[in-house]
């Protein structure tokens, strides 16, 4: 069951098939939410963006602001469940071009004491034509009481 509140436990990347990287570093920091009502948020950092001069984002430099996007992924909406895939729909986005379209996860759970949700990207090529794969592992955080 997909509904509650998530945190990113990690987020790896692979190229072809081959480990890659973790694109906002080991220690990278994320929440995903999923509420009964069908809608969804998922938030997603680099855990030490350089801080503005200035705490405010208006008057920040054009340096700034792209080291702060650099390291920010954000988006919500509605969700739906196919099979072993959640689909987002998405209506809000720190990237406007996402704003409309669906992003496909595929689902899967890990074995462990305290299992996880997988979500996985299908693959797309990047401008070198490698197949770019996406595996982000997800911990509830506490409890989901539906009654």
């Amino acid at each position: 069951m997909l509904i509650g509140t998530w945190h990113l436990v990690e987020w790896d990347c692979t190229l072809d098939g081959a480990y890659h990287n973790h694109p906002f570093g080991r220690e990278a920091q994320g929440m995903l939410q999923y509420t009964a009502d069908g809608r969804m948020a998922a938030i997603l950092m680099r855990p030490e963006r350089p801080l503005f001069a200035k705490a405010n984002l208006a008057s920040g430099s054009d340096a700034e602001k792209i080291a702060a996007v650099n390291g920010y992924v954000s988006y919500a909406g509605t969700y739906r469940i196919e099979e072993n895939t959640v689909i987002h729909t998405v209506e809000f986005s720190l990237l406007p071009n996402w704003i409309g379209t669906e992003l496909v996860r595929e689902m899967s759970w890990t074995e462990d004491e305290r299992p996880q949700l997988v979500l996985t990207t299908r693959p797309r090529m990047n401008s070198s034509g490698q197949a770019v794969v996406n595996r982000l592992r997800w911990e509830r955080v506490g409890q989901v009481d539906l009654e």
